[in-house]
């Protein structure tokens, strides 16, 4: 076996550039066995392959090029153990998001196809629902919907609130009196988020867990028939939690946009 190999043998042997090994030389991760004195050319040992193998398998993990010059110049495993810790407990956390960012995406698809998963020929029909969680604004009889909009934004994007994880299923919480005379008289503009905030803000609110009845309307054009929810609670009380969740067919506008009401029972 030959004691010195030039930098392109290496290099091929390795499965890896020649300018990388130059790098690998200019950073201090790897120098040459030999530089020759006439030529310039470099030449590495056998002993020497290990190290470009070490450093390629630990980049493949997540470390970077400076951890891994401190861990080769260590050359102990009490050098390397840390960093790998560390880089499990990075890889645990960015794993997480993944899983997370997945959840979201399968919301998303469950959201744009929600309606059209429904049974159109019932008018009424029950539902079970978890409890929500909402960032919330007053609404006011003047209010024009832009009002609204903005007044929400505005919350959404504070300090205290814009690093929240949201999900955009808008929606309003309608008075009462409004619902059985067909008018459009929301209390609270909504969005949902993800979680309970960790701190306290005026601005959140949980939609309880509970039996809901429900039914589609257009809501911003005041299309529902009142005659069937008169009917459904002449011997009950009105309810007082009344949502209108807002489902988008188009991604252009929202004006003629489903609503699926929600009207606490139980």
């Amino acid at each position: 076996m030959k004691k010195y190999y030039t930098i392109g043998e290496t290099a091929k042997l390795l499965g890896v550039t020649t300018q990388t090994l130059r790098h690998y030389e200019k950073i201090g991760i790897l120098e040459p066995s030999y530089i020759s004195s006439e030529n310039g050319y470099r030449y590495y040992e056998f002993n020497q392959f290990h190290i470009v193998d070490r450093i390629k398998y630990l980049q493949y993990l997540g470390l970077s090029l400076s951890e891994i010059a401190s861990i080769v110049k260590k050359g102990t495993i009490e050098g390397l153990l840390p960093a790998l810790e560390q880089q499990w407990q990075t890889t645990n956390q960015e794993l997480e998001k993944i899983h997370s960012r997945i959840k979201d995406v399968e919301w998303y698809i469950n959201y744009f196809t929600y309606l059209s998963k429904m049974d159109k020929s019932k008018v009424l029909y029950r539902m079970h629902m978890e409890t929500r969680h909402l960032i919330y604004v007053p609404c006011y009889n003047s209010d024009e919907l832009a009002d609204m909009e903005i007044r929400l934004a505005e919350v959404r994007s504070s300090a205290e609130l814009r690093d929240l994880s949201y999900r955009r299923q808008y929606g309003y919480e309608l008075s009462s009196s409004g619902l059985f005379q067909r008018k459009f008289k929301p209390k609270a503009y909504f969005i949902y988020i993800k979680n309970r905030p960790q701190f306290f803000t005026p601005f959140y609110k949980e939609l309880p867990a509970g039996e809901y009845l429900c039914f589609r309307s257009k809501l911003l054009r005041e299309e529902w028939d009142t005659t069937i929810l008169e009917k459904y609670f002449t011997s009950l009380s009105k309810p007082s939690t009344i949502v209108a969740l807002e489902f988008e067919d188009n991604l252009v506008e929202y004006m003629n946009a489903d609503y699926e009401i929600q009207i606490l029972i139980d």
